[in-house]
């Protein structure tokens, strides 16, 4: 009787663990709706830290209400050069976020952010907002949506009215000391600062590198050129924060020193046009910095109608040319990309080829011209036409490389340009971003 009685009993505990496996692994319950944070008082950037120097000066403000800003992701932990951490910017401002955890905000989200629970204050004079929650406080609106640095100089940045805010500045180099440093001590991940000068007014700033940067042991360029970084502020001392080298392109001569690239044109193969046109090309954007103009080796980016132009972008180790309206100041924005002059006389069967892509394709403001008249310069008094070509479209996947097809130019004569034109508006929201990269011409055998 005792043998039946565990036997009976093994079985309820078998029945039990059954049913407990059972629960779980079941898959099918529905998704939780995703978290609502409402906005309350919406601010912007430049609002809320005039807020914070007005009211709450050398102390702090705890938000117990639904306050919010909008801003892009400038500056995320990927590097190493930031922990726990993230830049957050907009027209009118940028300040640091201060994360509770690592997070999956990274450089190009475009979020919303409920300041409730967290705390406005100042950490050795540096405004963050802290205890930052991204599952309760952060939702993201959009991805890829790079902001542009704002160009400035050194003496404009110590002014400080460019805390937090992402910068480009040019005609710099590191000082002569500290040539054959590494940026930071990676072996002891020790952070270090190195001393940056400006060739036009001996003005120095720190850049500062975290000892876990992944660019640590990287030693210090020793030409001169431009940089893109955050700025950063430790008590009365302003500093730089890289968020990549390739954001650097610091290959000129020093200060003082004669260029010696006798007009060397940076290897791209564009042929030689003598005054009269081009006959070969082979452009893939891979010698223009980061966010410079398209408008070298003969190529032109020009704007017909507000502030922006064609510029470079990167994304990885690829460089293309990009044309947006995304955040712009402007309420129309109209931007040419132009060929070098073709000389289609001296070709026997010219074929012209590219590829094109789209990071948020939102309106029709992407298409391909060609012009016989155009000047060089004036955009407006050119006869354009249509040319055919295979573009991307709203059902391409995003940043995604479309091969335009081999366009013939046979049936043209004389000195051509080919360009691309860019229209859009933020105003009306016909901000989509459009990409051109690996521009071919060549004379099909």
């Amino acid at each position: 009787m005792r043998h039946l009685k565990f036997k009976y009993f093994n079985l309820l505990l078998l029945f039990v663990a059954t049913g407990l496996i059972t629960a779980c692994v079941e898959y099918d319950h529905d998704a939780p709706d995703p978290l609502d944070i409402p906005d309350g008082t919406v601010m912007e950037i430049g609002e809320l830290r005039q807020f914070y120097h007005q009211n709450h000066e050398g102390a702090s403000h705890k938000f117990m209400g639904d306050t919010t800003i909008y801003g892009f992701i400038t500056m995320d932990g990927s590097s190493g050069n930031i922990y726990r951490s993230a830049y957050i910017e907009d027209e009118s401002g940028a300040i640091n976020l201060r994360l509770m955890s690592p997070s999956g905000l990274y450089q190009g989200d475009y979020i919303k952010v409920n300041l409730k629970g967290t705390v406005l204050g100042s950490y050795q004079q540096m405004l963050q907002i802290d205890s930052v929650h991204t599952g309760n406080n952060v939702t993201k609106l959009e991805t890829q949506q790079q902001k542009l640095p704002t160009p400035v100089t050194i003496s404009e940045i110590v002014s400080g009215d460019y805390q937090a805010r992402l910068v480009k500045l040019d005609g710099v180099q590191f000082t002569d000391s500290e040539m054959g440093l590494t940026f930071a001590d990676a072996e002891n991940l020790q952070a270090q600062n190195r001393m940056l000068e400006e060739c036009s007014s001996d003005d120095q700033i720190i850049v500062r590198t975290s000892g876990y940067a992944n660019f640590a042991e990287d030693t210090i360029p020793e030409g001169n050129g431009s940089l893109i970084a955050i700025v950063a502020q430790f008590r009365d001392e302003t500093q730089l924060y890289i968020r990549s080298l390739e954001e650097m392109d610091m290959a000129g001569a020093r200060c003082g020193e004669e260029d010696d690239d006798n007009g060397d044109d940076n290897g791209d193969d564009n042929g030689d046009d003598n005054g009269e046109g081009v006959t070969f090309l082979d452009e893939d954007f891979q010698s223009y910095p980061d966010h410079d103009p398209i408008d070298q080796n003969g190529w032109s980016s020009i704007a017909e109608e507000g502030s922006r132009v064609w510029i470079c972008r990167t994304f990885g180790n690829n460089h293309y040319a990009q044309a947006t309206a995304f955040n712009s100041p402007d309420d129309v924005n109209i931007m040419w990309l132009i060929t070098p002059a073709i000389n289609l006389d001296e070709m026997t069967n010219p074929v012209f080829e590219f590829q094109s892509a789209h990071a948020h394709y939102s309106h029709d403001g992407f298409s391909l011209h060609v012009s016989f008249d155009f000047d060089g310069s004036d955009v407006t008094q050119a006869n354009w036409e249509p040319l055919e070509a295979r573009l991307v479209e709203e059902s391409d996947d995003w940043n995604t490389w479309i091969d335009s097809g081999l366009i013939n130019l046979s049936e043209f004569d004389g000195i051509a340009h080919i360009a691309w034109r860019y229209e859009g508006s933020e105003p009306q929201g016909n901000t989509g971003t459009f990409r051109v990269d690996n521009v071919k011409l060549y004379d099909e055998e």
